[in-house]
């Protein structure tokens, strides 16, 4: 398929996520955008990437978080990998209004299977987030600390991406659930997010990915993020 062809085709797709929720924000204001740049290098078996990026809510209006992350994901076969990672971040504190250093580790597990034109991949990950308190100072001078910190997740993550013969735009779709480790009022499912993505491979070093994203949040937090997510990522691989 001429390249001419597949660059209208992810412009369309483009534009036309921008125009949806550009509708749908006149209505409501839950919304917000993720864009992040990233960089990898595959060495044998070893992947080691890094990524910045940065979410805002209320659209673009207001930044929600800023982070930098580095990751290992070592390939067991060709079916299953696992891997490692940490992620500075600067967050916002929503109830406080003021911007709170973060630091998260994370393990995963990731397995993927093929048929025919479709990838079939499950990813499980557990999380330790440290939160800085410092900044939640209330009117009596006493820190409101969180229920639990570091706060422990476990992230189940299931997708399904199809490759369409001679075609550059990847489509996929997937589901995850955020389940609750150690808070003290009890463990549950506390957020089910839904993601449906474009990735465009322009070539073997670049490719660019334009997703939606509908979070679920089941259990009321204080670091909930907006419910609908348009997101950008470009990522080069050497």
């Amino acid at each position: 398929m001429p390249v001419n062809k597949v660059s209208s085709r992810f412009i369309f797709l483009f534009i036309l996520l921008i125009s949806l929720s550009r509708m749908a924000l006149a209505q409501n204001e839950n919304y917000g955008s993720w864009t992040s740049i990233g960089v990898e290098k595959k060495l044998n078996r070893l992947e080691i990437a890094a990524e910045t990026e940065l979410r805002t809510i209320y659209y673009f209006r207001l930044v929600e978080r800023w982070s930098l992350g580095v990751n290992a994901d070592y390939s067991l076969s060709k079916h299953l990998k696992i891997g490692a990672g940490y992620q500075f971040m600067n967050k916002l504190d929503q109830k406080y209004l003021n911007y709170q250093i973060r630091n998260r580790i994370n393990l995963s597990a990731t397995g993927k299977l093929k048929l025919n034109d479709f990838t079939f991949t499950l990813r499980e990950r557990i999380q330790a987030t440290q939160k800085d308190e410092s900044n939640r100072i209330e009117n009596d001078g006493t820190i409101d600390t969180y229920k639990a910190n570091p706060e422990w997740s476990w992230r189940n993550r299931f997708q399904i991406a199809y490759n369409i013969p001679h075609f550059k735009i990847t489509p996929a779709l997937s589901v995850e659930s955020f389940y609750q480790l150690n808070n003290p009022d009890g463990n549950s499912v506390e957020n089910l997010r839904y993601l449906l993505s474009f990735d465009y491979k322009i070539n073997k070093k670049n490719h660019v990915e334009v997703y939606g994203v509908v979070n679920s949040q089941l259990v009321e937090s204080e670091d909930a993020t907006g419910k609908y997510i348009l997101g950008v990522s470009y990522k080069y691989s050497f």
